[in-house]
Order: C-alpha cells, then sequence, then structure tokens
C-alpha cells in the first residue's frame, strides 16, 4: 500500500504523505456512503407517495366526509 502511495504521488514520510493516504480516501468513501443513502431516502420517498391504499383502508376522500 505504502508503495503505490509513493509511485504514484513521490510523497515519502511528510505530512502530505499521511493526508494522501488517509484523507483522499477517507473523503471519499464519506463521500460516496453519504451520496447512497441520499439516493435511498430519495427512492422510499417517491415508493410511499405513490403506492396504492391497502385494502379495505379509508381512502382520503372518506375520512374528509367525517
Amino acid at each position: 500500500m505504502i508503495f503505490a502511495s509513493v509511485s504514484t504521488h513521490g510523497v515519502t514520510g511528510t505530512w502530505l504523505d499521511e493526508i494522501l493516504e488517509l484523507g483522499v480516501p477517507l473523503v471519499l468513501f464519506i463521500g460516496l456512503w453519504w451520496w447512497s443513502t441520499r439516493k435511498e431516502k430519495k427512492k422510499a420517498a417517491k415508493a410511499t407517495r405513490g403506492a396504492p391504499a391497502p385494502s379495505g383502508a379509508p381512502t382520503p376522500e372518506a375520512e374528509a366526509k367525517k
């Protein structure tokens, strides 16, 4: 792992090396996690809006007449 970082970035043993090895992947994974959870919430909200009412359940119109 260290060899790949050194050969790619040409950085050895400095604070910049630590940022490149640990900080960049950490930020990337956090960003991807955030993106994936955001997408799931949108899909769930969209699915509940268009879902039909269960059979036997009162409709909003019937509830409004009460």
